[in-house]
């Protein structure tokens, strides 16, 4: 099997992973909506990591000086055709699909798609910093407040400070609770952004048109 032949087995396998990818995405979006929180957990946890392994190892190229297994080429591409029969993807649709993503490269919605979880990553970070800010001014107060406490003499001054210290307390948890809330955000986009795929799924439609589709979910 030549280099060439088995270049493409990969490019098109990986075609027909990010097809599967764009189902999923859908079938994630229903489950959300409809709140089946069991069949999403399946979904996430044991469906997508499979697809998510497979992806990965497809992202190969060889070169010239690389030996080829070939039966291991064959089995790739009968198991990727397995696939496509369990998605009712045909061979034409796919490399239609193939012809548009190279036909969009580098102006197609992955990089609108990609440059938007970049960019709300970034405003997520800002907030977690604002957050510790504030987190740090709480724990100085509540040093400060302790501090009055541990010297308190008087029965009735210990009952003032352990007053002022409850709200502030209350302020650190409130904080706490909104950073983890935040990570949880900065982890999903980091996730998104790593696999690749996450954006990927969007290169087989011109970056006009995604815009467009973006600018129109805002105005609901």
């Amino acid at each position: 099997m030549q280099r060439k032949e088995c270049n493409e087995i990969l490019k098109f396998s990986t075609e027909v992973i990010l097809q599967v990818f764009i189902k999923i995405n859908k079938r994630v979006e229903e489950l959300k909506n409809n709140d089946e929180l069991s069949a999403l957990e399946i979904l996430e946890n044991e469906v997508i990591p499979k697809y998510e392994k497979l992806y990965k190892a497809l992202k190969i190229e060889f070169g010239e000086n690389e030996d080829i297994d070939s039966e291991k080429f064959i089995s790739i591409k009968k198991y990727i055709y397995d696939i496509m029969k369990e998605n009712n993807f045909t061979e034409e649709f796919i490399k239609t699909q193939m012809k548009l993503r190279e036909e969009f490269q580098g102006e197609s919605g992955a990089e609108v798609v990609k440059k938007l979880y970049e960019y709300e990553k970034k405003q997520m970070e800002n907030t977690k910093y604002n957050l510790l800010e504030k987190v740090n001014k709480v724990l100085d107060k509540e040093d400060e407040l302790s501090m009055e406490l541990k010297n308190a003499i008087q029965e009735e001054e210990q009952i003032e400070c352990i007053y002022k210290l409850q709200p502030v307390r209350e302020e650190y948890r409130a904080l706490e609770e909104k950073i983890l809330r935040v990570q949880k955000n900065i982890d999903v986009l980091k996730k998104k952004i790593d696999s690749e795929w996450a954006y990927e799924i969007y290169g087989t439609v011109s970056k006009d048109e995604m815009l467009n589709t973006y600018n129109q979910t805002m105005k609901k």
